[in-house]
């Protein structure tokens, strides 16, 4: 009642402009439908986010359900106040905030509920400013989505501006008024509103939110503070590592790192009928492969680093800048050391990370592209003729990386060989499918690029003695949580990622032979595989790197791993902060997980449950719980 009251003093005479005659029927009901004209948006707004997310509201407690209806109130008085100014016959400053409002706050957050399962908040926002190439390349790749969002609820809002306008029921005085209005509520939302302190980072209709988003931004960029510098890496200052004795074991190691790859759309273990990785399953058949190797996060910088670094995601920020690297370690020991990768460098500061690492051959997308895109950076198929040009002037041992990119979103396919179909590139409601066909035709395109290098390296000379590895950084979720993509979650389509290892037949004993292949279907994590890499090049049990080695809680494969040992899975890392909070913990196939959306931790049998659809409760995930919150995390939601 009170805020009808509000409504109707905005479209009430001012006395300064005589409306022309009206009928008694129009004198009855004409204001009453400018109410409706002025409210409808607001409760348009409320209805939708309804639509979208009544599950996830239901779940919020009481406190945050009483700030989520504060900001739908402050939701529908921006947008009576924005209608009500936009009456007036010039007024074209309001105007162009209503089509600003409509088209940002509404309409590029429908697209990104649709893409992300989530709107953006302040913490999105926060992340995302570190990457705005790549977000602005994201959306003009898809780009008739993005329209198809942003252009209906400005077309909606120009119409309701017109019939209020056209009624002629609000004089220019309170036009201004309004207008006075709009803009408090505007900066209120931006500077006053506090979303995360009512309970839940997403606790606000979208158009809110969006403002809030802003506020915060600017708020960041104003302060100077290292809400933006803190969220991604940094300059590395690594402690120095001592002159590795030359060893008789040391071997040459081509580690492949690809971007965005999920286990179970790649045959990680030799398999009959490989779909969609059947060039390198024809290529090595007698590979060591491992089906349930899991990233303890989603997110490339995060896994980069403890893949490169042995240290787990939740290390400290100065931890993971003064560690040592894997080339760092393999120049200790007198090896050459590489890294060819298609990644566009500039993408989250990755290139900053990496200054100073004592590369002898070093290729970025910036060498093989003039302008490669932030989000696929250049061609795998360069970055591979670049790896098989330079090796043969490189001396053995030698410890390179390659590091691939085009499975990243929006996916790169070979047209001319995409055997997934129908798949589409525009991403929208019900694509899932579609989507998911063009994501494994960029993984079957790539996996002919990774076979391809394979053969160009066993054929050169002492090629056959190379130890080649490969391993996705994380996966990919294709909207089995409503989303597409990566870092808003650890469930396991985010985090099970392919691995293998072709290992010459004579650099291992019968014994070690025998415990990777024990380990074929056995839960591991990604903190094994910089110890497995430094053992099977002879640098692991080096007396030089035990100090460093003691800051390692994996352990090489090849003695076995550390299948046992609990660890945490985070996507909120000290060196790439994460947009939406999300973590949990997993030892063996028990699995902890939860999100900021939750409002519970989830335990999941994955062995039992690998679509992890049948929450046990997190009483049978043990101490996981216990486990997941320490050191100061507590829970996502």
């Amino acid at each position: 009642m009170g805020s009808q009251t509000t409504v109707e003093a905005l479209i009430a005479s001012d006395g300064r402009s005589t409306p022309p005659p009206r009928s008694r029927r129009w004198a009855a009901i004409g204001p009453r439908l400018v109410v409706a004209l002025l409210v409808l948006p607001g409760a348009a707004t409320a209805v939708l986010d309804w639509t979208a997310r009544r599950n996830q509201i239901l779940t919020w407690p009481g406190r945050t359900l009483l700030a989520y209806a504060a900001t739908l109130v402050l939701g529908g008085m921006l947008w009576a106040a924005l209608l009500a100014a936009s009456a007036a016959p010039r007024a074209w400053a309001a105007r162009t905030l209503l089509v600003l409002a409509a088209g940002l706050a509404v309409g590029a957050q429908a697209y990104f509920f649709g893409r992300y399962h989530a709107y953006m908040n302040p913490r999105a926002v926060l992340v995302g400013t570190s990457m705005m190439p790549s977000v602005g390349q994201q959306l003009w790749s898809d780009r008739a989505s993005f329209f198809g969002a942003v252009v209906p609820p400005i077309v909606a809002a120009l119409f309701l501006a017109t019939c209020v306008h056209r009624s002629g029921i609000i004089g220019p005085r309170r036009a201004r008024l309004a207008l006075d209005a709009a803009l408090a509520s505007i900066v209120f939302s931006m500077f006053f509103v506090d979303v995360g302190r009512g309970g839940g980072e997403q606790a606000a209709p979208p158009d809110v939110l969006y403002l809030a988003s802003m506020g915060r931004l600017a708020l960041a960029h104003w302060r100077h503070d290292d809400a933006v510098e803190g969220v991604h890496p940094g300059s590395r200052t690594p402690a120095h590592v001592p002159v590795v004795a030359t060893r008789e074991d040391r071997r040459s190691l081509l580690f492949v790192v690809t971007e965005s790859v999920r286990a179970a759309d790649a045959c990680s273990v030799p398999t009959p009928g490989c779909a969609t990785t059947p060039f390198t399953n024809e290529t090595l058949p007698s590979r060591f492969g491992f089906s349930q190797m899991r990233s303890l996060d989603s997110t490339t910088a995060a896994s980069l680093a403890v893949l490169w670094s042995g240290l787990p995601p939740t290390s400290s920020r100065e931890a993971l800048h003064t560690a040592p690297l894997l080339w760092e370690y393999a120049h200790a020991a007198g090896f050459e050391t590489a890294y060819w990768t298609s990644q566009n460098l500039f993408f989250a500061n990755a290139g900053t990370w990496l200054e100073g690492v004592p590369f002898t051959r070093f290729v970025s997308a910036t060498d093989l592209d003039s302008d490669p895109t932030y989000e696929l950076g250049a061609d795998d198929g360069k970055l591979v003729d670049a790896v098989l040009r330079d090796l043969p002037s490189m001396h053995a041992p030698f410890v390179g990386v390659v590091h691939m990119s085009n499975t990243h979103f929006p996916y790169l396919i070979d047209e001319s060989d995409a055997p997934f179909q129908p798949q589409s590139r525009a991403f929208g409601r019900g694509d899932a499918t579609k989507v998911l066909n063009r994501y494994r035709d960029a993984v079957h395109r790539q996996d002919a690029i990774v076979a391809r290098l394979v053969k160009g390296v066993r054929a050169m000379p002492g090629g056959d003695g190379v130890v080649i590895a490969f391993v996705s950084d994380h996966g990919e979720q294709v909207r089995e949580r409503g989303a597409i993509g990566h870092t808003w979650g650890v469930y396991d389509e985010e985090v099970r990622v392919p691995f293998w290892l072709g290992v010459p037949a004579r650099a291992l004993s019968a014994e070690k032979a025998s415990r990777l292949h024990a380990l074929q279907d056995v839960p591991l994590t990604q903190l094994d595989i910089l110890p497995t890499l430094l053992e099977l090049v002879g640098i692991w049990n080096a007396p030089e790197i035990a100090p460093f080695r003691r800051a390692m809680p994996g352990e090489s494969l090849l003695m076995g791993g550390t299948p046992g040992r609990p660890a945490v899975l985070t996507n909120c890392s000290s060196i790439f902060s994460c947009a939406f909070k999300n973590w949990g913990a997993m030892r063996g196939f028990k699995k902890l997980v939860a999100t900021q959306s939750d409002s519970e931790w989830s335990c999941f049998d994955v062995a039992r449950d690998p679509d992890e659809r049948t929450n046990l409760g997190a009483e049978a995930c043990g101490d996981l719980a216990a486990i997941a919150e320490a050191d100061g995390r507590g829970t996502p939601f």
